[in-house]
């Protein structure tokens, strides 16, 4: 399978991905798993996991935007219903340089960002703008809700988000166009960057897909899901993209957990990757989900890039391809431009079921 077979256009206008992990380290994070997917096995109760953001920048004209901030340093600070959760310990992002130190810190002066793009409204994403000059745009879907905490305290916005910012909301339905099965929006005008409208997670869920060579992609998932198991295995993955034997060996004795979803060879017990066509986790039906049932759609439909030989998925918190774009990169960012040349791909899809990936959680418990 080629980029064709998704329907999108060719284009020799190309942009450069950059990815910065805004958190300290991922292995500190606090988040509830069971809050983003289901089965959680014992000891995998939390979700360690990094908190991405990337800076786009077309390679003709050289502007500049960001898509999603990741979280801010002082989330004490924030909207009060997560305020609440830091300081009860429930959930903890420790962030020491935001993304806009981050940025500064490589060179990149904030007053070169021409948007930033908050793929939805969540704190992990939408970072603090009132750090960034006013001539940088905020870019969201038109679906996306945009009330403040003060209107509505489930919201986790604050008026300083929006404070003296010129909005600009993308409607899906200005130049149909579809890639794959997700409405697109060519978003440079060049065919070199879209914005895909990706339902389920919350109203006006957008992902980015960056055309890195005229011919490779990197889909910027956002939070279609959180953990690649959530789409992973499918048929179409195993046709195009089958596991290395000798990790397909390893599962039969590394997967030990087993829900009932999980496959057993009739054989002998053990786990049967190879047979598995669908995903070994599922979303979580009571949790950071607003519409499940579309979620598990737009999942189904992520299928569809994920077994495409030119295109490579980054989900916002995929802990599974850290030990691998990292190979060889003292720090974040990590340019993710060459990923097919470099073949991070081949390396990365199967990695979530190795037992020696930090996102691997199918095995003995880590704790209890």
């Amino acid at each position: 399978m080629s980029f064709t077979d998704l329907n999108i256009p060719a284009s020799s206008s190309t942009v450069t991905v950059k990815i910065f992990d805004v958190v300290d380290d991922p292995q500190t994070v606090v988040v509830p798993a069971v809050a983003f997917m289901s089965p959680v096995a014992p000891g995998y109760e939390n979700m360690t996991c990094p908190m991405f953001a990337f800076l786009v920048e077309n390679t003709a004209t050289k502007t500049r935007v960001l898509f999603d901030l990741g979280p801010r340093k002082d989330l004490e600070n924030g909207a009060p219903s997560m305020a609440a959760a830091v300081k009860a310990g429930t959930m903890s992002m420790p962030v020491t340089k935001d993304i806009g130190e981050q940025l500064e810190e490589h060179g990149v002066e904030l007053s070169s960002i021409s948007a930033a793009i908050w793929s939805h409204s969540h704190i992990d994403h939408t970072g603090d703008l009132s750090k960034f000059p006013s001539s940088v745009d905020l870019v969201v879907s038109k679906d996306m809700l945009l009330e403040t905490h003060e209107s509505r305290p489930s919201s986790t916005l604050l008026p300083s988000d929006f404070a003296g910012r010129k909005l600009i909301t993308i409607d899906f339905n200005d130049k149909p166009l579809m890639i794959g099965s997700f409405r697109a929006f060519d978003y440079f005008g060049d065919g070199s960057f879209y914005l895909l409208d990706v339902p389920g997670h919350q109203a006006g869920h957008v992902c980015g897909l960056a055309r890195v060579t005229p011919t490779s992609f990197v889909l910027l998932g956002a939070d279609t899901c959180h953990h690649p198991g959530v789409f992973r295995p499918t048929s179409r993955l195993h046709k195009h993209f089958p596991c290395p034997g000798e990790l397909l060996a390893a599962t039969r004795l590394s997967v030990t957990v087993s829900p009932a979803h999980l496959h057993k060879s009739p054989a002998d017990g053990q786990f049967d990757l190879a047979s598995r066509t669908t995903p070994l986790l599922d979303i979580a039906e009571k949790g950071y989900y607003e519409d499940p049932a579309s979620a598990r759609e737009s999942i189904d439909k992520l299928g569809e890039f994920d077994a495409n030989r030119d295109v490579f998925v980054v989900l916002a918190h995929d802990e599974s391809l850290v030990p691998v774009i990292r190979q060889g990169a003292a720090a974040y960012p990590v340019l993710l431009d060459e990923w097919q040349a470099k073949g991070w791909k081949e390396e990365v899809t199967w990695a979530f079921i190795d037992e020696k990936n930090p996102a691997f959680r199918f095995g003995k418990a880590k704790s209890i």
